[in-house]
């Protein structure tokens, strides 16, 4: 086909440019992920944009008669990935227009040249990325990233693209078990990586071109190994029942020493040894201070030197020193969510410089490239959206990574009378990724949860059964905790579109969530309805630490506080009467009378750091115990009453992050966590 045949085929839209007859979409001349379905929905608006194309004429196109699928959560899906591709919004839509109930509508300038398509134009330096999911700020070094649920991505100078081989992914170890933090020797010929397996855990190396791993250390908890500059030695952490430690290993084998020990924290992760080898950069923490900080741990004499200073709810981790040792880039997060950025601090000390601005989460380690030159980030293709923890070989021309896959399910359990007794699990719905926090609505016939399957944390509804499941929010960030109005019109819901987190409304039948007013400049969140639906409880970092419950009315007004001593995710009495809550890190549920009084402690067994596990019946606490020794995890009832606590329910699942009740109390809604595969896998001809 000559190239004027090929340019009617070409369709282009501010920075974007799609090939109906290759299947492709280009931003700024670099090629997106977008394909199958969703590319297909988005030709055929592009074909008639300005117009509404309706959900029949979708159905019709794209998914005819004799496929057979859930046509409505299918499109939904299509539509939230078109969305994500473009960088667009549902709620405040620059290419694609949601008609409720109807169809959709491209509503961007669309323009099909009758010339010769040019060629694509190199990739441009912007402020801001490749794609709209992540924000960025180029620094002067080149630095590898992973953001949850998204993959790989890199700051990357401009340069041609032509006439390279093209990207191979292979799995390297292959081992059985859970591989993961791998890391490149110095010479580039080894690999470092741990291995979580039954009777072979531990710390092993494996040659670049082998399939034969050399197991260094036995240590069930070892993990997050790193070379040191020599590559004659790998330093690890090993964390146990007696807190965590730091050691070093030969690299070819032998007894191992211990340099660092009598500091625990459930954010710990991660360390890095300097270039000069003098120096490791570790996280450190102590779990009653509830925060992690990057320290410098001395070689010479075995001391450390605290090079950050996190408020309290803080956790630094991944430290990375740069390729010529005066920097190390860490990542922070907070407690109160699953939220993290990127940052860089000298190694001399001073004031840490914030690098992203995109509040989503970041897992694994951080990487530098080792020319240490900057330019516009771009994904890593060809890796797949569960990827954590990069590292670069010393040459720039290979890369491995942690390669993840786990998919978290929703399950319903029915109690059929007083005395719980209950029917077998109903397997609701699984997908990719975490999906987590359900809440019944009022009438008991949807629910809502979240879910990251298509990157970001967004608000996902189904029905009660599991089916007609899509997307409510595609907002680029990080949204959750939603709550259902006792009316059943809205949901409220605590997002963090940039510095703090928010809450918002949103109204089930369309529209855009818009912003509830609370305190500016705190982080707020958690919120929940009052039983008449005039208040929302939220909780608040206004005047510091702990969180603090507060009240706003729906309609506008100035917010009031409600505790003194902390609290978190309020939720008020059947009767109106009291208010119940949990707090930050105190295990426990307490209560206090809504008309002003003291607070008391009512069931010390729940909340602390499980918020979100436990539901207030009209009698009495359902609680989630997931810290049962004997049992994956058990639904516990605390009965006002008589003040016993009785097991509910064995749970068959894992883990999990909230559970549900639904208003007549006789249904409860959790999730679990499938099985987690885990590998390493080598990217070869890297650029």
């Amino acid at each position: 086909m000559d190239n004027g045949d090929r340019s009617a085929q070409i369709v282009s839209f501010g920075v974007f440019e799609a090939d109906l007859k290759t299947g492709e979409l280009h931003k700024n001349g670099v090629r997106v992920a977008l394909q199958g379905q969703p590319f297909q929905v988005c030709a055929i608006l592009l074909e008639h944009s300005g117009e509404l194309v309706t959900r029949e004429e979708l159905r019709r196109r794209v998914w005819p008669e004799d496929t057979f699928v859930d046509f409505d959560q299918a499109l939904n899906a299509a539509v939230a990935k078109i969305r994500i591709a473009l960088g667009d919004e549902a709620t405040n839509p620059r290419f694609v227009e949601t008609l409720p109930r109807r169809g959709y509508r491209f509503i961007a300038p669309v323009d099909k040249p009758s010339l010769p398509a040019p060629a694509p134009p190199a990739p441009k330096r912007r402020r801001e990325g490749v794609a709209a999911k992540a924000r960025w700020i180029s620094v002067g070094a080149t630095l590898l990233v992973l953001i949850s649920g998204i993959g790989i991505w890199r700051f990357a100078r401009n340069r041609s693209e032509a006439a390279v081989p093209p990207l191979e992914v292979v799995p390297l170890a292959a081992l059985p078990g859970f591989e993961s933090g791998p890391a490149f020797s110095p010479d580039g010929n080894q690999i470092a990586f741990a291995l979580g397996a039954e009777d072979k855990c531990g710390i092993y190396t494996i040659m670049v071109d082998s399939d034969r791993a050399l197991r260094l250390t036995s240590g069930a908890g070892d993990a997050f190994p790193t070379w040191s500059p020599d590559g004659r030695g790998v330093a690890f952490y090993r964390f146990s029942e007696h807190g965590t430690a730091v050691y070093t290993v030969p690299a070819l084998g032998g007894t191992e020493q211990r340099l660092r020990t009598g500091f625990s924290g459930p954010w710990t992760a991660g360390l890095d040894w300097s270039p000069d080898g003098k120096v490791l950069a570790i996280s450190e923490g102590q779990e009653d201070k509830n925060r992690a900080w990057i320290a410098l741990l001395s070689l010479a004499d075995l001391t450390t030197r605290p090079l950050t200073s996190p408020s309290s709810q803080e956790y630094d981790t991944a430290p990375a020193f740069s390729p010529d040792g005066s920097t190390v880039a860490f990542v922070r997060g907070i407690v109160a969510g699953v939220v993290s950025d990127v940052y860089v601090v000298p190694v001399a000390g001073g004031t840490p410089k914030r690098l992203t601005f995109d509040k989503t989460w970041i897992l694994g380690s951080l990487t530098w490239t080792p020319d240490g030159r900057g330019g516009t980030p771009r994904p890593v293709t060809g890796v797949g959206v569960i990827a954590w923890s990069p590292s670069v070989s010393p040459k720039g021309n290979q890369l491995v990574y942690q390669h993840m896959a786990f998919k978290d399910s929703l399950f319903r359990l029915n109690l059929k009378d007083d005395t719980h007794r209950q029917g077998p699990p109903v397997f609701l719905r699984s997908e990719k990724g975490f999906n987590w926090r359900p809440q019944f609505s009022p009438d008991g016939k949807r629910f809502v949860f979240e879910s990251n399957a298509f990157g970001y944390s967004d608000l996902w509804a189904c029905d009660g059964d599991g089916s007609h499941c899509g997307p409510l929010t595609s907002l680029r960030g990080t949204a959750g905790a939603a709550r259902w109005s006792p009316d059943g019109r809205f949901i409220a819901f605590e997002f963090r579109p940039e510095e703090h987190s928010e809450v918002y409304l949103l109204e089930v039948g369309g529209g855009a969530p818009r912003l509830l007013p609370t305190l500016p400049g705190s982080d707020n969140g958690g919120p929940n309805w009052s039983r008449d639906g005039k208040w929302i409880y939220f909780y608040s970092d206004r005047g510091g630490e702990p969180f603090q419950l507060w009240k706003v009315p729906v309609n506008g007004g100035s917010p009031i506080q409600i505790t003194s001593n902390g609290g978190v995710f309020g939720v008020e009495s059947a009767d109106g009467q009291s208010l119940y809550y949990a707090k930050l890190r105190t295990p426990g549920i307490w209560k206090m009378p809504l008309q002003g009084g003291e607070e008391e402690r009512v069931l010390d067994r729940a909340g602390g750091g499980e918020w979100f596990n436990w539901a207030l019946a009209r009698n009495g606490i359902y609680f989630r115990d997931t810290k049962n020794k004997d049992t994956i995890g058990v639904l516990n009832f605390f009965d006002f009453a008589t003040r016993n606590i009785t097991m509910v329910s064995t749970l068959d699942q894992p883990g999990g992050v909230g559970i549900g009740l639904s208003a007549d109390g006789r249904s409860v809604l959790y999730d679990g966590k499938g099985d987690a595969e885990s590998s390493i896998m080598l990217v070869k001809n890297f650029r």
